[in-house]
């Protein structure tokens, strides 16, 4: 089919020229005709190949000088303007093909802009689609994930009801074993061997034990609940907190250093208790012949403020690390250290719920370094 029509053109562009030379050769004004040779250099343009419009030219020149030549124009009145008309003509001839390939050249860059374009919309088509298809991904995660959430929330609800259902349970026959073996320690014991008073003392302690730790694990399911979040002074937060230690400080010659601390968005009742847990923990595990000195130290940065709380204890195993902020996970058996295990876990909680997250530098032996974070806003 292309072929086909390749020659048609070719036909009519030389039928177009063959007429246009008869018409020379029999006229004496070579001018007006050979001028109308610029219509087959025109029509040059729909033919293929790139120098089509340069052989229209050469051969419409070639067929001016034989005309001209064939007529003798040039020799029958020299004086007469007619005898320029063939460098008009050829001048007119050769200014088109100037101006055809100025409009090749304009056509097949716009060609070439047009291929771009169809291209980049055709990448921009792909990415659109792409885009669709993430949006999509998008639309049926923040579903899936709004639906775990309510799920999150229904189950924490569920958890909290339990806790709170359970601790109160659990504590009303604990006061029960509790109120009994105090009533038979007081009415039968001088009646107990040695052993027996010994098992009696180790009933009392693990009830008195079971009873602190159910009310730690309600005080821990409840930390989050109706709180108020709003501008605390860390400086003269943890002031406070080494006026309540004073006593303790005191007894073991210890001394809390900090300086400069910033004011953080949060909860001060759990602010509070995440310090004091803290630097509870550093003067509870002191070494026994160190004075235990604690420093407290913070660095902000765009988004959040880093504090660090650092001890000259006794330090913590790295295989411990991972275990300490979860709750009842005990290092050291009660007759060394006294505590419920749930110090650190409130920590962690209280900073997750702050935006934040909680880690530990330590080595046995040459102290800790509780780092955590606090998120700017929350």
């Amino acid at each position: 089919m292309m072929l086909i029509q390749n020659i048609a053109l070719f036909f009519i562009a030389t039928l177009i020229t063959f007429v246009i030379f008869i018409i020379d050769l029999n006229t004496n004004n070579t001018l007006a005709v050979a001028s109308l040779y610029t219509v087959v250099i025109l029509y040059s343009w729909l033919l293929p190949g790139k120098y089509a419009s340069i052989y229209a030219a050469l051969t419409c020149t070639g067929l001016t000088f034989f005309a001209v030549i064939k007529t003798a124009e040039m020799n029958i009145d020299p004086t007469n303007l007619s005898q320029m008309n063939m460098v008009i003509s050829i001048v007119a001839i050769w200014t088109s093909v100037t101006l055809v390939f100025i409009a090749k050249s304009s056509f097949a860059s716009l060609e070439s802009i047009n291929n771009q374009l169809s291209e980049s919309s055709a990448a921009l088509l792909e990415k659109v689609k792409e885009l669709d298809v993430h949006q999509e991904q998008l639309s049926k995660n923040k579903i899936l994930l709004e639906n775990l959430n309510k799920e999150l929330l229904i189950k924490n609800q569920e958890l909290e009801r339990f806790t709170s259902i359970a601790s109160h349970d659990l504590q009303e026959p604990l006061r029960t074993i509790g109120n009994m073996v105090q009533l038979i320690s007081k009415k039968y014991h001088d009646n107990f061997d040695a052993q027996g008073k010994k098992i009696l003392d180790y009933v009392t302690t693990a009830t008195e034990r079971m009873t602190i730790m159910i009310k730690g694990l309600l005080s821990f399911s409840r930390i989050g609940n109706k709180r108020k979040i709003e501008t605390v002074a860390c400086q003269t937060l943890v002031e406070d907190i080494v006026l309540d230690f004073d006593a303790t400080l005191k007894a073991v010659n210890g001394k809390v250093i900090f300086d400069s601390l910033p004011t953080v968005n949060g909860n001060p009742v759990e602010l509070r208790l995440l310090f004091q847990n803290l630097i509870s923990n550093g003067l509870k595990f002191r070494k026994i012949d160190v004075l235990p000195v604690i420093e407290v130290s913070a660095k902000e940065s765009n988004t959040h403020v880093t504090f660090s709380v650092k001890d000259n204890g006794i330090g913590i195993d790295s295989n411990d690390f991972a275990k300490i902020f979860f709750i009842f996970q005990r290092l050291h058996p009660t007759e060394e250290y006294d505590g419920t295990g749930l110090g650190l876990a409130y920590c962690r909680k209280i900073v997750e719920l702050h935006g934040g997250k909680i880690w530990i530098e330590s080595k046995i032996g040459e102290g800790s370094s509780f780092n955590f974070t606090l998120a700017k806003n929350i």
